[in-house]
């Protein structure tokens, strides 16, 4: 009797058990995946899960993320999501979908998972006009919203960029002025007349401009001759000696800060430029003024400038601007390539934090032609310089047409002029600007800079500003 009475109550302890694990039972997914929209990873109370290779995410949250509002029906299991442009309506345990009132048939369908209703991320965010990739390595979905970004905007200000920048101002968070350099003997000097660096005399007029738009202005320091920059490097003294003077022309002159533009730089000098950048990123902010840094760029596969010391030189900056053109001007090849940018963030990335990088672009190109190279700018905007082309020109003169190539997304193009001299023409271009932008935005960057003022075009802007919005003061 005891043995029975003991297996029956086994039995009992059993079944009590099973009915309990039934009735709470929720399925389970292994694989999970991440999510980044606009460049930012977003967080869920549920995760994200791949079934049937379609990752799921909860409805409400990935709605409310991309600026949509919710309602849920309980007696027709239905979820709606809409905004000023759109309406999604979908059903749990139905494929079937409508977007503005339009049917659509899904692969999969909208399920029910801890409590929440998960939808099929890639429909759901294209129905909103969104771009979905998938990454596999990382196992990572990357949305692209119609959405703007607030993002930072940085014009270089050179010769002949006033009125550029006067047109554009609403549109540039910042300008960085090219004002300033070394002179021969490695001391600050805003007066270099055979590189047309040089302080204007109507330069109160950029302050005023930018004060009223709500622009950040920074004095650029450029110097790109190496002995001079050892010269300059060599010891604690002279490095002190720059740092002084330039916290004292900021100051005086009433910038926001300093961009540092030091270019073929050796990489015996590797060190002491760290130093110098140290220093002067503390002498600024002691004086509540920012540092930000024009570097040349660099792959993993390869390091064209050893110099350059990228995790100090972040950390010692409020950001750094990828000099991302001229990847080898001395042949007839794309000079700034969707793909090879691509190379570039991937190596900046392991090295410097994304909100504290900033991609440059460079708009315009060259060509060349018996051996020679010109530079090419979309058109003349008051420009008149020796040994410069304009493309606008170009067409209307030799009938130039200009192609898309499809790996770089660069424009390209060749003409032959009265002399029979056939010219072969790369240059930057909007589509290439538009992926560009898009890939800041995706990767979480602080923004993009212009290479420079006075060479933009409409085109250009509409690039930019179709996904960004500048940050103001």
């Amino acid at each position: 009797m005891k043995k029975t009475m003991g297996k029956f109550k086994y039995i009992l302890t059993t079944l009590i058990i099973l009915i309990f694990c039934f009735s709470t039972y929720t399925p389970s997914y292994a694989a999970t995946a991440s999510v980044i929209l606009d460049g930012s990873l977003l967080k869920f109370d549920v995760n994200p899960i791949l079934k049937n290779n379609r990752v799921f995410v909860p409805f409400r949250a990935i709605s409310e993320k991309v600026g949509a509002t919710v309602n849920w029906d309980n007696r027709e299991r239905k979820v709606t999501a809409f905004n000023s442009e759109f309406t999604v309506e979908l059903k749990l345990n139905s494929k079937v979908a409508l977007v503005n009132n339009k049917t659509f048939t899904m692969d999969v369908s909208p399920i029910l998972y801890q409590g929440r209703v998960l939808v099929p991320l890639r429909f759901f965010s294209e129905a909103f006009g969104a771009t979905v990739n998938w990454d596999e390595k990382s196992r990572t979905v990357n949305i692209i919203s119609k959405q703007k970004v607030l993002k930072h905007i940085l014009g270089y200000y050179y010769s002949y960029s006033f009125q550029d920048f006067l047109n554009n101002a609403d549109r540039l968070t910042s300008v960085a002025v090219k004002w300033y350099t070394l002179d021969d003997n490695a001391r600050l000097t805003n007066y270099d007349n055979k590189r047309f660096i040089m302080t204007p005399q109507d330069y109160q007029e950029v302050f005023r401009i930018a004060k009223e738009k709500g622009i950040y202005v920074y004095a650029l320091v450029f110097e790109s001759d190496r002995q001079k920059l050892s010269q300059a490097l060599a010891t604690p003294e002279k490095r002190k000696e720059i740092v002084q003077s330039i916290v004292y022309e900021v100051q005086k002159e009433g910038y926001d800060g300093v961009n540092l533009d030091f270019e073929y730089l050796s990489p015996s000098d590797k060190d002491n430029f760290n130093e110098f950048v140290k220093s002067l990123y503390n002498a600024l902010k002691e004086k509540n003024k920012s540092l930000n840094l024009s570097l040349p760029v660099k792959t993993e596969e390869r390091d064209w400038w050893p110099g350059y010391d990228y995790e100090t030189l972040g950390k010692y900056s409020d950001f750094v601007v990828l000099m991302a053109y001229d990847k080898n001007p001395a042949n007839p090849e794309p000079q700034a390539g969707v793909d090879w940018v691509e190379q570039i963030l991937d190596y900046t990335l392991k090295r410097i934090p994304a909100e504290k990088v900033v991609l440059g672009i460079g708009y315009y190109g060259y060509a060349w032609a018996n051996g020679k190279k010109y530079t090419v700018l979309p058109s003349r905007m008051g420009f008149n310089y020796t040994g410069t082309l304009y493309a606008d020109e170009l067409q209307s003169k030799y009938g130039l047409k200009f192609n898309i190539d499809e790996k770089t997304l660069m424009a390209y193009g060749k003409f032959t002029d009265e002399n029979n001299v056939t010219y072969q023409i790369w240059m930057e271009s909007d589509v290439a600007v538009k992926n560009k932008v898009i890939s800041a935005v995706s990767k979480g960057l602080k923004g993009v800079a212009v290479w420079r003022l006075g060479y933009t075009t409409n085109g250009f802007w509409d690039a930019v500003g179709e996904k960004m919005v500048p940050l103001k003061k």
